[in-house]
């Protein structure tokens, strides 16, 4: 069946579990991000109602990876790439302690599941990931959030990002919360 896309309003009921998206955390945590005040409600109510949060390792590497950008590009006003990395490594080391605590910080959430867990089974992820890629014609990263997020049986699928708008899942029934 699609996915359901609902444009998420103040005071809207959310159903529980829901993974996030890496966007989300990146306008949460970046204060000057053009999302930053909907991504801050957005979590406000999650918390409020306590739904259960899924978040998997890919998108704390997606958070750390696009905050890096924002943050050198804020200090540099110029892009951050892998190569500028492998030659000056102690680029990484100047922004440890942000990375450190903004971990931390979403580590302690009280309704936090951490993915992939020991009831997910990676070779079944990583099919269910390829099938994703060529069926639904979805990014690689994209596949994977969705195999994570629908083996983990969450009921809803929080992000900025257009590209699961238009996804048909037959075994699962989704709902893709936009902010």
């Amino acid at each position: 069946m699609p996915v359901k896309v609902i444009n998420y309003t103040r005071d809207m009921t959310i159903a529980s579990p829901v993974y996030l998206d890496a966007n989300v955390l990146i306008s949460r945590f970046f204060r000057n991000h053009a999302k930053y005040a909907a991504a801050m409600h957005i979590l406000f109510e999650l918390f409020a109602q306590q739904v259960e949060i899924c978040i998997s390792t890919l998108v704390i590497d997606e958070v750390w990876w696009g905050l890096l950008g924002e943050w050198y590009f804020a200090d540099t006003n110029t892009k951050i790439t892998t190569k500028k990395i492998r030659n000056n490594p102690d680029i990484l080391g100047r922004y440890h302690n942000r990375f450190q605590d903004i971990t931390s910080n979403m580590l302690s959430w009280l309704n936090i599941k951490l993915l992939p867990t020991d009831s997910i089974n990676a070779k079944e992820t990583v099919e269910r990931a390829l099938d994703f890629l060529t069926q639904e014609n979805i990014q690689p990263r994209d596949s994977f959030h969705l195999a994570l997020a629908t083996l983990s049986n969450v009921t809803g699928f929080v992000t900025s990002d257009s590209d699961f708008d238009n996804i048909v899942l037959p075994e699962a029934d989704l709902t893709i919360y936009k902010y």
